[in-house]
């Protein structure tokens, strides 16, 4: 994240060289390092747990709103200048799209990858594990975006998400990126993706629940023989599912008909609505629950299908509504959020008296500032108003003027002669929006724009040139 953001700044000042306006935020920019990078991350965090509507609010020096937490911590400016040059691959290795060899995650680097094979490896998860989707949220226009009406967040980003249905851990994530280029095998999409998510789990007595998305005979079937039974609602339409089934009447609320072949069996429901379920695992016997009679199959379901609903939810507890325009921004500080969640759902399976979810993040956010203290973090710049060029402008050499390339060149204001005139016009009582000539002319070496005559000599000849240039306009 270093590495990256560090290029990228400097790449995108390359790139407007000769085009900042004085003041711009961008000529504070200096290289981070680790320190100051888990200072940032940290406030990421603390955003979700202190909210304001807008994100200056945050180094709010009003007393109903101050957060002084932020300010003792970064200053405003360079927060946001982390969080426009924030950036984990390098650009100059995209490859577009359409093009052979293009990946729709480029723009999440190694650390997207490297976080998710963390999930999978560092976690045994118990018995009951959940596939379901889970939604980022993200309403600009993206390829892969969708529309979910029966989400919570309906407009976002979809992932694939295998969790522990007890605690909530999320074992694995896979972001839907558009329609797969390979070729499915001979049972399906959604056969593939099931015994992706599941890579690494086969053979461990694990019970998988999934909604009628995923669920299919041939999925069960071979589930079973892989070691991992399964229950799940059923689509009526579904390849393999009998038609006596599909064609079974039920009178009465809480009827049930059953077929089996093998470990699979098939029960239709009547519920509120007739219900298709899928079971290599718990029978469709009744049993009461919560002085209620239902099929087993379906109490175990309705206890355990919600393991991925569970880590959405206690990740938009805490979520960052931070407004960023790039979707992978979005993406990261979800991947973020639920990082949090996985290492604390870790750590309160190791402790006999855990603190709280949020207690837990502040306590990350206090860690995660100590640490970058510790660590080399780069001096802050003194306060007051920046310096425009440091004193070399006096003596160095090459300052020539340049033409802004193009053939209509958008003018900039001169550094010399609008300042100056503006405290003359001040001076007298006067008001102008555009008190002096604007120009096309800059120094490529101090990077500001000059006008030929008299500024560019009076800038690189005088200490204080805005005094040098009202002297000049007296005499004339």
């Amino acid at each position: 994240m270093v590495e990256e953001t560090n290029r990228y700044g400097n790449q995108q000042l390359d790139l407007r060289q000769g085009q900042l306006g004085t003041f711009s935020r961008f000529r504070k920019w200096h290289p981070t390092n680790r320190g100051e990078m888990l200072k940032f991350l940290a406030i990421v965090i603390a955003m979700g747990l202190v909210r304001q509507s807008n994100v200056t609010d945050y180094w709010s020096t009003r007393p109903v709103t101050a957060t002084p937490f932020f300010s003792s911590t970064m200053s405003r400016d360079r927060f946001l200048l982390l969080m426009s040059f924030f950036h984990l691959n390098n650009n100059a290795r995209y490859i577009a799209r359409e093009s052979p060899g293009h990946d729709p995650l480029f723009k999440l680097g190694t650390v997207y990858s490297s976080i998710l094979y963390k999930f999978a490896t560092t976690y045994k998860p118990h018995q009951f594990i959940s596939v379901d989707e889970g939604m980022v949220p993200w309403r600009g226009n993206l390829a892969f975006s969708v529309y979910s009406p029966n989400k919570p967040i309906k407009y976002g980003l979809k992932a694939y998400m295998l969790c522990d249905s007890v605690s909530g851990y999320c074992l694995r994530f896979n972001l839907y990126t558009g329609r797969r280029v390979s070729l499915p095998s001979e049972h399906g999409t959604i056969y593939d993706l099931v015994m992706d998510l599941l890579r690494g789990r086969f053979g461990q007595g694990h019970v998988l629940f999934c909604d009628n998305y995923y669920s299919s005979p041939r999925l069960f079937m071979d589930l079973w023989e892989l070691g991992v039974t399964a229950v799940g609602t059923c689509r009526k339409n579904r390849k393999g599912l009998p038609q006596q089934l599909k064609l079974k009447q039920l009178a009465n609320k809480g009827d049930t008909y059953i077929m089996s072949t093998g470990p699979l069996s098939g029960m239709k429901y009547n519920d509120s609505n007739i219900v298709y379920i899928l079971t290599t695992s718990y029978t469709c016997e009744n049993v009461t629950h919560k002085q209620k009679i239902r099929p087993k199959c379906v109490v175990m379901y309705d206890k355990f299908m919600g393991g991925v609903d569970r880590s959405d939810q206690m990740v938009a507890n805490f979520r960052l509504d931070l407004k960023v325009l790039k979707w992978w921004k979005k993406v990261f500080f979800h991947i973020l959020g639920l990082t949090v969640l996985n290492s604390y759902i870790k750590y309160k399976g190791n402790v006999r008296n855990p603190m709280t979810h949020k207690q837990f993040r502040e306590r990350l956010v206090e860690e995660l500032v100590e640490l970058g203290n510790i660590c080399n973090t780069i001096p802050a710049p003194l306060p007051g108003r920046p310096k425009s060029q440091p004193l070399d402008r006096l003596t160095a050499r090459n300052h020539f003027p340049r033409k802004l390339a193009g053939i209509n060149p958008s003018a900039r204001r001169c550094i010399v002669c609008n300042p100056a005139v503006r405290e003359i016009l001040a001076s007298r009582g006067e008001k102008r929006k555009r008190p002096s000539h604007e120009t096309v002319y800059f120094c490529p070496h101090c990077d500001v724009f000059l006008c030929v005559v008299p500024c560019f000599e009076i800038y690189h000849t005088n200490q204080d040139y805005i005094l040098a240039y009202k002297r000049q306009y007296s005499e004339e």
